[in-house]
C-alpha cells in the first residue's frame, strides 16, 4: 500500500470510534491551526512590503471602495427611477 493510502487509512481509523461531539471539536481544532497559519502567513507578507507598497495598496483599496459605493448608488438611483415609472404607470389604471 502507497504512502499516501496508509495515512489515509489511518486517518480514516481515527474517526470511527469518536462521537460527534469529538469529531467537532477535532474540526474546530484544524479550522483554527489553518487560521493561525493564515494569518501567520499575512503577517510575513505584509513585514515583506515597503512602506510605498503598503502606501500603494492602501490607495488602491481607497479607490475601489469609492467606485463600489458609487456603482451602489447608481444602482439604487437607478431602482428609484423605475419604481417611479412603474408607480406612474400603474396609476392611470
Amino acid at each position: 500500500m502507497g504512502k499516501m493510502k496508509e495515512l489515509f487509512m489511518k486517518g480514516q481509523e481515527q474517526f470511527i470510534d469518536m462521537s460527534d461531539a469529538e469529531y467537532q471539536d477535532w474540526l474546530n481544532l484544524q479550522e483554527s491551526a489553518t487560521q493561525e497559519d493564515k494569518e501567520s502567513q499575512y503577517d510575513a507578507w505584509w513585514s515583506s512590503l515597503t512602506d510605498e507598497q503598503k502606501q500603494q495598496l492602501y490607495e488602491e483599496q481607497e479607490s475601489y471602495e469609492k467606485e463600489r459605493m458609487e456603482r451602489e448608488m447608481d444602482i439604487e438611483d437607478r431602482m428609484d427611477i423605475e419604481d417611479e415609472m412603474n408607480h406612474d404607470l400603474s396609476f392611470g389604471k
